[in-house]
């Protein structure tokens, strides 16, 4: 299998990327994300998605240490050998969403926010990722489906998020020196939403991408059924993501 470094700049994560347009805009363009590049998003409402966003990072980190648990490592290390890389891939992105969680914890305790939700206050929209990343982890733990359904997933969450706050921060150019009159403090415009639209956050999700492409390429090509499983993938995934948002007034 060839390096993620050599898949093709059209790859995979570019068709899925054509599949539903419509539904990728709805996922990624809402009322919510303008209001909050425009900090004008009110901060009880912050608080209610912090909440849930906490959950959904919650089984983010069970899902991901599924796919750890799955990949065949080599019997002699060898840096250069994919499974190694998506180890590594993986590795990262336990730790990035780890350190995500203690991130929530010091925003929320510097601007004053609540972001504690008992287990049974989970969305609809939570719940939704929670079956998607247990019947996907679990699929794969018990053989019943391949790496690329669970590279896809983590790829396409990733790259809706990614896109999601890059939308937001549009709305927040030339309004940087109001931040301390946002209605949450500031929180959005000066700490969340630079985390999450930051080169690191943005190269992170190309990364996964690559790794789509390049074990597509062994999983997909030519398999007409698995590229129809993947598409479906990607649109349980939009349409989980336009529920994610809370619904308001623009």
């Amino acid at each position: 299998m060839p390096s993620p470094s050599s898949s093709q700049s059209k790859g995979f994560t570019d068709y899925l990327m054509t599949r539903d347009p419509e539904g990728f805009k709805k996922a990624t363009q809402t009322p919510f994300l303008e209001r909050a590049g425009k900090g004008t998003l009110d901060k009880r409402v912050l608080q209610q998605w912090l909440s849930q966003d906490r959950l959904y990072a919650q089984a983010y980190v069970r899902f991901a240490s599924l796919l750890l648990a799955n990949i065949r490592l080599p019997a002699a290390v060898d840096p250069e050998d994919v499974n190694e890389k998506l180890a590594d891939l993986i590795v990262d992105s336990l730790t990035n969403i780890r350190l995500e969680l203690r991130f929530f914890e010091h925003v929320a305790k510097k601007y004053g926010l609540d972001i504690n939700a008992r287990e049974g206050e989970a969305s609809e929209a939570v719940k939704g990722y929670r079956e998607l990343f247990f019947s996907t982890g679990e699929g794969i733990e018990a053989a019943k489906l391949p790496l690329l359904d669970g590279l896809v997933l983590l790829w396409a969450t990733e790259k809706c998020y990614l896109e999601a706050w890059t939308y937001a921060s549009s709305f927040s150019k030339g309004l940087e020196a109001r931040e301390e009159e946002d209605a949450d403090g500031g929180a959005l415009r000066k700490e969340f939403i630079p985390n999450w639209t930051s080169p690191e956050f943005e190269a992170f999700v190309g990364k996964i991408g690559s790794f789509v492409d390049v074990l597509s390429e062994q999983e997909s090509e030519g398999n007409v059924r698995v590229v129809q499983r993947m598409e479906e993938l990607w649109r349980r995934v939009l349409d989980v993501e336009e529920r994610f948002w809370p619904k308001i007034e623009a």
